[in-house]
C-alpha cells in the first residue's frame, strides 16, 4: 500500500514538473485555444515592439492630416513677379509705374506673387494708360495667376475706381480678355497694394 502511494505521488509530481517545464517552442498557435491568452495573463513588459510582427499598418487619420499640413507648409510661395521686368508680363495701353511721389520717395512698382494657399497678392501704384485696344488695361496675368476660368473679379479701389481681374477663357466679341487687369474710372492712378484673389486658372 505504501509503495503504491509513493508511486502515485511520484507520478503526480512528475506530471506537475512536465506541465511547468515544457520544452522550448513546444507550444504554438495550434496548441492555444481562442481567447486563452487574456490581459490578466500577460505580465507587464513582456511584450515589446521587437516581439510584434506587423505586416501592414494603415495611417492614423490624425497622422494623415498632419502629413497634408506638412506638405502644404513645405510648398514655398512663388517668387515675386515684377511687371515690366525681363521675362515678366509687360505693361499695356501705355500704363507705367507711378514712380516718385512728389519728389519725396519712390512708390512700389507693380508686382504680384502667389502664396501657399493659392492666393495671388498684387502690389504697387501705377498710372493707367489710355491707349491700346482696351483702354485702362494695366497688364496681363500669366496662367496659374488668374481668377477661376470664365470669371471676372471686380474690386473697388480708391479714387472711385474699379479694377477688373479676368480669369482664363473670358472672350467678348472681338477680344480675348483672359488674364487682363483692367482699371475703370476717371482717376489715372491705381493702387494695387492690398488686393488679393484666389488663383483658379
Amino acid at each position: 500500500m505504501i509503495v503504491a502511494l509513493v508511486a502515485l505521488m511520484l507520478a503526480m509530481v512528475g506530471t506537475g514538473y512536465a506541465a511547468v517545464n515544457l520544452p522550448k517552442k513546444s507550444v504554438g498557435t495550434a496548441q492555444l485555444k481562442g481567447k486563452a491568452v487574456t490581459n490578466a495573463k500577460i505580465k507587464n513588459g513582456t511584450i515589446t515592439g521587437k516581439k510584434l510582427k506587423l505586416k501592414t499598418i494603415g495611417t492614423v487619420p490624425n497622422a494623415t492630416h498632419a502629413a497634408v499640413a506638412d506638405l502644404a507648409n513645405s510648398i514655398p510661395p512663388s517668387a515675386v513677379h515684377v511687371v515690366g521686368a525681363p521675362g515678366e508680363p509687360g505693361f499695356q495701353s501705355g500704363t507705367t509705374n507711378f514712380g516718385t511721389l512728389s519728389g519725396i520717395a519712390n512708390t512700389p512698382g507693380a508686382s504680384f506673387l502667389k502664396d501657399r494657399d493659392n492666393i495671388v497678392h498684387l502690389e504697387g501704384i501705377v498710372k493707367k494708360g489710355a491707349g491700346g485696344p482696351i483702354p485702362g488695361t494695366l497688364f496681363q496675368l500669366p496662367p496659374g495667376f488668374r481668377p477661376p476660368s470664365g470669371t471676372i473679379v471686380v474690386v473697388e479701389v480708391p479714387e472711385e475706381q474699379q479694377l477688373l481681374i479676368v480669369g482664363s477663357n473670358v472672350v467678348v466679341p472681338g477680344a480675348d480678355l483672359s488674364g487682363l487687369v483692367i482699371a475703370q474710372g476717371a482717376e489715372e492712378n491705381v493702387i494695387l497694394t492690398g488686393l488679393s484673389f484666389f488663383a483658379g486658372s
